[in-house]
């Protein structure tokens, strides 16, 4: 059984890359039978079975959501759900993701007794003030799976403490559904003509308006671009948010930016908000990717679905990045995070050298292909369940 946070639904109707994780990984296992639980959506029946894929949505809808979040303790309405349908179903583990209090209550509160896996895809400090456990709290599960090194490294003494074995497990990417402007020439002039744009070099950015995701520090770098390239364009894709009604919702950072855009000296696209099943099409708009996250982040799809798309990368050294960013194969890493000059030289030198960029382009997608494609991470998630079922069987010492 898998559980995703009590936010977004599954399959990711509203974002979400832990429930596009349970989604795609789910699929493809082989030897397991999954539940997936998530909360309803009105878009999506309460109960449903896609495939092999069995789907239960817990209401958390309005008031009950409310009630949840801000006083869980009180109304433990989701973790009370979730641990009725263990006990219903009585599934062989229990996967947890990004939510240690909800591993913590089902331990403790509900007495579950089957074995519990918390799979990481976000650092302690990253999850909501209310989804944290107090400094020094144990969360007894029989595993944690981090989506990187890093976030394994950095929560295996904190979060991780209680648990049997570790492992980490990265994201994966569709090989398949995302593919290469050269694959797929016909489709990436029908899509970039949506935008009004033919052959301009095109700069592609995916993911949430904000600062920390170094947004403006794309802004400031394009300015010193146009001044060398004039009919560059800089096409950004996503919303402030995820979750139903929140993906244009208009934060402080995105009027800035908006008046930014109006006074740029060359051409800015909003796309707003894509939805995950739409993704394949917007990594047609672009030449290459820029990703200059200003945090420390687990480990962004983004970058998995920008190489699957055959576009090399320029990302920063921080966090899980350099763990799928390997300069020089699939893109560059910056030397300093918040640069926009280096930011800049980098962007004109693989839209300058169009033979350069498509080499990354190659290398990086038959990389993710070797090691990226949910099939792979399906497999590898498999073993871990083996061995945390194994060890569950193991006789107890006296």
């Amino acid at each position: 059984m898998l559980i995703g946070s009590e936010l977004f639904p599954i399959p990711p109707i509203r974002g979400g890359a832990a429930e596009l994780f349970i989604e795609k990984a789910a699929s493809c296992l082989t030897r397991y039978r999954p539940l997936i639980v998530s909360p309803a959506d009105p878009d999506l029946p309460r109960q449903e079975c896609r495939d092999k894929v069995e789907y239960i949505r817990v209401p958390m809808s309005g008031g009950r959501a409310w009630l949840y979040r801000r006083y869980r303790e009180y109304f433990p309405i989701y973790d009370r759900q979730v641990a009725k349908l263990i006990h219903q179903r009585q599934p062989v583990l229990v996967h947890v993701h990004n939510r240690p209090l909800l591993a913590l209550s089902l331990n403790q509160r509900y007495a579950v007794r089957v074995p519990i896996i918390l799979h990481l895809h976000n650092l302690y400090n990253s999850l909501g003030k209310r989804e944290r456990p107090e400094p020094g709290t144990m969360i007894p599960v029989a595993g944690l799976v981090a989506c990187s090194r890093f976030v394994l490294n950095a929560e295996k003494n904190r979060l991780g403490r209680g648990a049997a074995a570790c492992s980490v497990i990265y994201n994966g990417v569709d090989v398949e559904a995302f593919r290469s402007r050269w694959d797929q020439a016909q489709q990436a002039r029908e899509v970039r003509r949506q935008y009004q744009l033919s052959d301009e070099p095109t700069v592609l950015y995916v993911g949430k308006l904000r600062e920390s995701k170094g947004v403006d520090l794309i802004l400031a770098a394009m300015s010193r671009v146009w001044q060398l390239i004039p009919d560059a364009v800089l096409v950004l894709v996503g919303g402030t948010e995820f979750g139903r009604g929140r993906t244009q919702r208009v934060t402080t950072f995105y009027k800035e930016l908006c008046q930014q855009i109006d006074r740029a000296a060359g051409r800015i696209v909003l796309t707003g908000f894509i939805p995950p099943v739409q993704m394949p099409q917007a990594y047609l708009l672009g030449d290459l990717f820029v990703g200059p996250s200003q945090i420390a982040e687990g480990l962004g799809m983004v970058f998995l679905e920008a190489s699957a798309s055959g576009l090399p990368i320029i990302a920063t050294r921080m966090g899980g990045i350099p763990e799928v960013v390997k300069d020089g194969l699939n893109g560059v890493l910056l030397e300093e995070k918040d640069n926009p000059d280096e930011l800049a030289q980098k962007m004109v030198m693989l839209l300058e050298d169009r033979q350069r960029s498509r080499k990354m382009g190659e290398q990086g997608r038959l990389w993710v292909r070797q090691n990226f494609a949910w099939p792979k991470i399906a497999q590898d998630l498999e073993m871990f369940y083996d061995q945390i079922i194994e060890n569950s069987r193991l006789p107890e010492l006296h």
